[in-house]
């Protein structure tokens, strides 16, 4: 196969198909909300564009559900309620065997081999956070791009949750209605359901994907090792949703925005070989599950490991920075009014960069995954945790 043949994917993030009537934000692309809907799924190749404007080999799921009909890079995020009747067609128009699994659940398909489909049926696990792979030459199928998010949603309640522990109901009863979690004026108290992102970490080492791209182009079943792999993997490029650098930090699927007051959850998933250890300044996090377990103590830091196939959830709780100093009773902005009015000059001719909304950093603290392409920083797993406005409803100069 010629090489110009491939599908190309731009740096486009994440795509997203909904099983019944869940709420997700509007800042996935997304279609069908028909309840116990059949998903079509694919398995194809296509070169992917990373943050440096390589174009690298990857393995990917597509769904005529997403908008664009392209294969997704991470694969398109799955939405369902706990419950649901969920039936899913996967094709495998590459050149060897495939298979489907949601870690954490006995949803699993026998191999699919070259140009085969098969049907997978199963109810709706309770609400959490899964990750669907493709289990088969274990990492190799999964890191060379066959991955995605599968969100379940809880059938009622005010927690993402089909049981929360005592600790995470108090954590969310509270939210809003404490002086510790103060509510946003013009916002109900509690957590907004469609107030969340999704993280799906992801780790590159082109040297892998271009033998797979070889045989590929030849017509044969890829020859990538899994003992290979584990023993010799070299992480060049490092994403969030497909996403790195300047990219992630501008995309608004990836990063957490709002205002004071208003709570995001975000669900932490790695689908690759490498540790992240995610941190956000201006406020700690409330650690509520973790791979699918949801916690009987609810921790408040300030990081936390992120290993290989690991799905955490964050409760960002958008309280006021405490490292501001001043009169917490003030405003952010009667407080700190020539910081957020600031605009940082930029090149000639830019109109520079204004220093509101008030942003914050999110990187990784496994130093490597700053970087890509070997060392261009800081363009690896990084994104944005913007302030929008003050508790009291009224907005920062430049939100809009």
């Amino acid at each position: 196969m010629d090489r110009r043949d491939f599908i190309k994917i731009g740096i486009s993030g994440l795509a997203a198909i909904a099983v019944g009537n869940v709420k997700i934000p509007h800042l996935f692309r997304t279609e069908a909300f028909a309840a116990n809907l059949t998903i079509d799924l694919s398995m194809e190749a296509a070169l992917v564009e990373m943050v440096d404007g390589t174009q690298v080999f990857h393995w990917l799921f597509k769904s005529p559900l997403t908008v664009p009909d392209l294969p997704s890079f991470p694969g398109p995020a799955i939405f369902a309620t706990a419950g649901d009747d969920i039936t899913i067609n996967i094709k495998n128009n590459l050149k060897e065997p495939h298979a489907f699994q949601i870690v954490g659940t006995r949803v699993l398909t026998p191999p699919i081999s070259p140009g085969q489909t098969r049907t997978v049926r199963f109810t709706a696990p309770a609400a959490g956070t899964y990750l669907y792979i493709d289990p088969l030459n274990d990492p190799v199928n999964r890191v060379l791009g066959l991955h995605g998010a599968f969100i379940v949603s809880p059938v009622a309640g005010n927690t993402p949750y089909s049981s929360p522990t005592p600790a995470v109901q108090q954590l969310f009863n509270d939210l809003g209605t404490t002086p510790q979690f103060p509510r946003h004026a013009l916002s109900p108290a509690g957590w907004d359901p469609t107030r969340f992102r999704i993280w799906l970490h992801h780790q590159i080492d082109p040297a892998f994907n271009a033998q797979a791209q070889a045989d590929f182009e030849a017509g044969r079943p890829s020859t990538v090792s899994a003992a290979d792999m584990r023993a010799s993997f070299l992480a060049r490029y490092f994403t969030i949703n497909g996403k790195t650098g300047v990219f992630a930090s501008h995309d608004h699927a990836t990063t957490i925005e709002g205002r004071i007051g208003q709570p995001m959850l975000v669900r932490i998933l790695n689908a690759g070989l490498f540790t992240h250890s995610n941190h956000i300044h201006a406020n700690h996090i409330y650690v509520t599950s973790v791979n699918n377990a949801v916690q009987d103590n609810v921790i408040f830091i300030d990081s936390l490991a992120i290993k290989p196939l690991d799905r955490i959830d964050w409760v960002v709780p958008f309280i006021r920075p405490p490292d501001i100093a001043g009169d917490p009773n003030t405003q952010l902005r009667d407080l700190i009014p020539e910081e957020l009015a600031l605009t940082i000059p930029g090149a000639q001719g830019s109109p520079g960069v204004p220093q509101s909304p008030l942003p914050y950093p999110m990187h990784c603290h496994m130093e490597p995954s700053q970087t890509a392409a070997g060392g261009n920083y800081p363009q690896g797993s990084i994104t944005h945790f913007d302030f929008l406005g003050d508790v009291d409803g009224v907005d920062f100069p430049n939100v809009h």
